[in-house]
């Protein structure tokens, strides 16, 4: 099968997902008309092609965390958020994912508290619950909180856990990775995973061996990125033994890597020593409206530029599904991969 066939109807996993970093252009007009029509000023202030970072931008990793703003701007309401989220899922849906955890920090904006921004989303992926994308909720801490802010976004994220147990599953530690030191959020991470919650790291994003080190030993679920733990790529030795010793699955994001400058092109990313070291790996979009992209044209340019076979492309989306945080819905997710790849005579290769 051709992989520009094969990649869009593949049934695939979306692990690393940022909400207001996923909203298409065509949401966010959506999101411009139902704010006017709703009488809430558009403050967004911005040109929506600014939203988006390609290859060729100047902008960097820095400036990434700006774009957002035009994003939050957006979703100030429950009603604006509850149309993005809506939206968003249904993209996903429409591209062949089967199952999603969008992931989103609490805002505190005039029109509702971080409660209500946790509570939305939470009833509105749980609305949507009839699709046959199945969707869960992962809290987000920035990395520019203080230590009271985050810990109050995890005491909150406990308390919506006990309301939304069937939508929330995990929290992160995400943001400007030259901001903030990892050590102030280890309390807060881990009152979080004592009350059950997954916890997954953006790891590696700029050379910092040290950071690095700290994140892998407090043993995360899953990292972001990876970026910069193989010495090859701004790592040491000791940081690469140590990710190849906890085997702590890593969320691919090649084209946010290539867009915001971490990496310096699609060949030179560091997914081959992942992959041929047998690290597992989930091949993810971490904010696809912002670099227009698609969780369908990641696997196909892992494909093209890692020289993968379909039955290897096949199996990378198989073996994605023991890494997702709600046990109970991965039975049937790997079932329906399975069926695909059969269906498809896409056996894994060995």
């Amino acid at each position: 099968m051709d992989f520009n066939k094969l990649c869009p109807a593949m049934p695939k996993v979306e692990l690393h997902a940022h909400l207001n970093g996923s909203l298409s252009r065509s949401t966010l007009l959506e999101l411009k008309r139902f704010n006017a029509d709703t009488g809430v000023t558009d403050t967004s202030d911005a040109f929506l092609d600014e939203f988006q970072i390609g290859a060729g931008d100047t902008r960097n990793l820095s400036d990434c965390f700006q774009v957002f703003n035009i994003a939050h701007r957006l979703t100030r309401t429950p009603g604006s958020l509850a149309l993005a989220t809506t939206l968003t899922l249904k993209e996903f849906q429409d591209d062949g994912c089967c199952y999603i955890e969008l992931r989103s920090t609490p805002k505190e904006t005039p029109f509702m508290t971080s409660r209500q921004y946790i509570e939305t989303v939470s009833e509105t992926l749980r609305s949507n619950a009839h699709l046959p994308i199945k969707s869960r909720l992962i809290v987000s801490i920035n990395r520019n909180s203080s230590i009271k802010e985050a810990e109050a976004i995890s005491e909150l994220t406990i308390s919506c856990y006990k309301q939304y147990p069937d939508v929330i599953v995990g929290i992160e530690l995400s943001g400007d990775p030259n901001i903030g030191q990892f050590e102030d959020f280890v309390p807060s991470l881990t009152k979080a995973r004592c009350a059950g919650l997954k916890i997954t790291l953006h790891c590696g994003e700029v050379c910092n061996p040290k950071e690095v080190l700290e994140m892998l030993r407090f043993r995360p679920d899953r990292i972001g990125h990876g970026v910069c733990i193989h010495p090859n790529f701004g790592g040491t030795q000791e940081t690469w033994d140590a990710l190849c010793k906890f085997q702590i699955p890593v969320e691919i994001c090649l084209t946010s890597n290539v867009n915001t400058k971490s990496t310096l092109d699609y060949n030179s990313h560091h997914f081959k020593e992942l992959y041929n070291a047998n690290i597992p790996v989930i091949i993810c979009t971490d904010d696809k409206g912002v670099f227009s992209t698609s969780l369908s044209q990641e696997y196909r340019i892992c494909a093209d530029v890692f020289g993968l076979q379909p039955p290897q492309l096949a199996k990378l989306a198989s073996n994605a599904v023991d890494y997702v945080f709600a046990d109970e819905e991965k039975k049937s997710i790997k079932e329906k991969i399975l069926n695909f790849i059969n269906k498809n005579g896409l056996e894994c290769m060995s």
